[in-house]
């Protein structure tokens, strides 16, 4: 379904999306000589397993077993259960086998943390299938909302591949099924606490990892704190391995205190643990040697360490930077660099390449109970929240600045600016960064802080309208509905529910988009909120075009036009303006269309450099429109302009957009080289993005001649054929 953008008037369309190489125009040169850009460079193959294990022992027996079940004759993908229990290491035998094998899936490795033990639940099938898809180079609008759409998609995208798919701690077989790929040139390696019997019927092969054996344990110890301080006392080595029961989780918590104490014999080590051992017995907990080995780190650790730890422990995602240990601690960066340091050190975090931080599930489980006697916890926790806050607000500020914002941002600790971006691009790549953490603080705070998941929540528009994530938008546009209303702050709940039908939209919910924005309209209404009125009249204008009632759309636009004008909101005017062009483009109406999109760019020239691609996607339509009244000198002006802005602007649907129409234009006026070379480029674009307009694109492709050197003539109704209207707009 082609359908007119859903922006909005608080609202801002950009891009997103991968294009990779450079995009050079197609044009036509007296003489018959044509120069083309090169295609897009393909996106590079997923390359995502986590660095190999770096003491990694006695696990041949394992690792040959993957390799008999892998080399098994089979209709489907390889898929390999691991179980076992906490810290045993499943994840670190999938990585080594993974790493052994890559040279086998030149097609790409990718890895996803389902998250079976995170404070804030497991990871859902649609978010990790948005990972695994992004993972192919796809642009984030256009990985589809629907569970099952994107499971499909997945399947497509990895039928014919060598690919290695890692999925690691897991809690259930429903949350692995979905992400399966059905090729069986494909390997799916799945660790979990549990057997997941319920992957039985999906071909699944079972193993367990079992603890390590004295001699490979012993053999850990040797490579982590050197062979002559093992040999030297095999008594307390093996008390060692006893107490730490053959569990590489503990058994390197250990070494790691020894390995910082050259000096310490074994022994000392295990006296220590013997004591928390029986201690922890005394009480019947369950997990002693695990929970031991934690207890012993954690109480080694200095204050400053300890803090940080407690404050790793409460912090609402998976990984983590400096900074915002920083600002939970109230402690400047390179001294919460120092004791974040020290905890890698004690093997209770790990840091990545990229320098973020990730500890294991059960070292975060371990630091949130520690946190838990803390009475510093609960400020621990909101500065960590308001941190997110004020990046996030930062970046609203500078992507959107023209959005009409609630000012009431519940600071208690931290400054407003305490978070800064240097542009646009800083402020993108910031909230791409923090996505699952951004998405983590609005479900932490909306336990018993509504107002400050509301802001957090409304403030992430700009990356779900620029990049999309949209099962993340519905998550979080929904809690910031649920907490709207527990605030009763019914301007909040209008402002809300109709965000949360654009992104129902978005997704292709019609029915139930058109119902949240005559909700949204209701509530406006009732409060006297007239701007909030014009938006939701809109929403209801683009929802009747998406179902072909074009005439029904141009009465919202036309209402939502009126109240623009009765509130003097320049913005607002050119929305509808541009809407009501795009309306009678898609009714083959040139002359409307041209006359509404000629005073949409007056109000957008008025606004100067406030939406620059906004104005480009009305030179666009106006371009278009002016081609189709025959004035194609201007059409083209108006198109080539607006195509290079958008390339500027760094936004390949906009490219698309203005190829697309271009082509259709020189198509009409039978300029034959133009048209292929503006439509092949433009579909090469829409097929990067996986963009439904790229079916229109084949089609209008294929009513060309064989390209012939000769001038020929082609049925200038040719672009009128197909199942659309001519002039509908490709959804940008």
């Amino acid at each position: 379904m082609n359908r007119p953008d859903p922006g909005g008037v608080n609202t801002e369309n950009a891009i997103g999306g991968y294009v990779g190489g450079h995009a050079v125009q197609a044009g036509v040169i007296h003489g018959g000589v044509h120069v083309h850009g090169a295609p897009p460079a393909a996106p590079p193959a997923p390359r995502q397993l986590p660095p190999a294990p770096a003491h990694f022992v006695g696990r041949e027996r394992e690792l040959a077993q993957i390799d008999a079940i892998v080399a098994r004759p089979r209709g489907g993908p390889a898929l390999v259960v691991i179980s076992g229990p906490g810290g045993v290491g499943k994840s670190s035998l999938a990585l080594a086998w993974a790493h052994r094998a890559s040279a086998r899936f030149p097609d790409g490795q990718l890895h996803a943390n389902l998250g079976a033990f995170d404070p804030t639940g497991p990871s859902s099938p649609s978010t990790l299938l948005a990972h695994l898809l992004r993972s192919f180079g796809l642009a984030p609008e256009r990985v589809p909302a629907g569970l099952a759409e994107q499971s499909a998609l997945f399947r497509s995208l990895a039928a014919g591949r060598q690919l290695l798919v890692l999925l690691d701690n897991a809690i259930s077989a429903a949350q692995v099924r979905p992400l399966l790929p059905a090729a069986p040139s494909c390997v799916v390696l799945v660790t979990a606490r549990w057997r997941l019997g319920g992957l039985l019927g999906d071909g699944a092969a079972f193993m367990t990892a079992e603890p390590l054996g004295e001699e490979a344990a012993t053999e850990l110890l040797a490579r982590a704190i050197g062979r002559e301080r093992v040999t030297s006392d095999t008594a307390s080595t093996s008390s060692l391995v006893r107490l730490c029961a053959g569990l590489p989780i503990a058994l390197t918590m250990a070494s790691a205190r020894l390995a910082t104490r050259p000096r310490w014999p074994v022994s000392r080590i295990v006296g220590e643990l013997a004591q928390e051992h029986r201690r922890l017995a005394a009480l019947g907990r369950e997990g002693v040697s695990v929970q031991g080995a934690f207890d012993l780190s954690y109480r080694a650790l200095d204050a400053p360490a300890a803090r940080c730890y407690r404050a790793v422990g409460l912090h609402p995602g998976a990984t983590f930077g400096v900074p915002v240990i920083a600002a939970a601690l109230e402690a400047g960066e390179e001294d919460a660099a120092v004791a974040l340091d020290e905890l890698v050190e004690a093997s209770l975090l790990e840091e990545g390449a990229d320098g973020r931080f990730r500890p294991h599930d059960l070292v975060r489980l371990h630091a949130r109970q520690a946190a838990a006697t803390d009475p510093e916890a609960p400020a621990l926790l909101l500065r960590t929240l308001e941190w997110h806050l004020a990046g996030v607000l930062a970046a609203d500020h500078i992507l959107t600045p023209y959005r009409e914002r609630d000012l009431d941002a519940p600071f208690r600790y931290l400054r407003p600016d305490a978070v800064t971006h240097a542009g646009r691009g800083e402020a993108l790549d910031w909230l791409e960064a923090e996505r699952d953490n951004l998405v983590a603080a609005v479900q932490e705070a909306a336990r018993d802080r509504p107002l400050l998941a509301w802001r957090i929540a409304d403030s992430m528009w700009p990356l779900f309208h620029l990049r999309r994530h949209h099962h993340d938008r519905m998550v979080v546009d929904r809690i910031a509905v649920e907490c709207a209303t527990r605030l009763q702050d019914r301007k909040r709940e209008a402002d809300m529910v109709r965000r949360w039908g654009f992104a129902h939209f978005d997704v292709g919910r019609f029915d139930e988009a058109g119902e949240l924005f005559e909700r949204a309209r209701r509530l406006s209404a009732e409060l006297g909120d007239r701007p909030g009125v014009a938006v939701a009249i809109g929403g209801l204008g683009i929802v009747a075009a998406a179902h072909d009632r074009y005439g029904e759309a141009i009465v919202h636009f036309g209402e939502q036009e009126r109240l623009c004008r009765e509130l003097g909101d320049l913005r607002c005017i050119g929305f509808a303006l541009f809407r009501l062009g795009t309306a009678h483009n898609a009714l083959a109406q040139p002359e409307p269309a041209a006359d509404h999109l000629r005073r949409a760019d007056a109000v957008f020239a008025d606004l100067g450099d406030v939406d620059p691609y906004n104005q480009s996607r009305v030179h666009i339509e106006l371009g278009y429109a002016l081609g189709r009244l025959g004035d194609r000198p201007q059409a083209e002006k108006r198109l080539t302009a607006a195509l290079h802005r958008m390339r500027e602007l760094g936004s390949p649907r906009g490219e698309a957009y203005a190829l697309h129409r271009r082509g259709e234009l020189a198509l009409a006026a039978t300029d034959l080289p133009r048209a292929r070379a503006d439509l092949a480029r433009a579909l090469l674009i829409y097929e990067r993005l996986a963009d439904v307009e790229a079916a229109e694109v084949r089609r209008l492709l294929a009513t060309l001649p064989a390209p012939d050197p000769a001038p020929s003539n082609l049925d200038s109704d040719a672009v009128e054929r197909g199942d659309r209207p001519p002039g509908r707009q490709p959804p940008v």
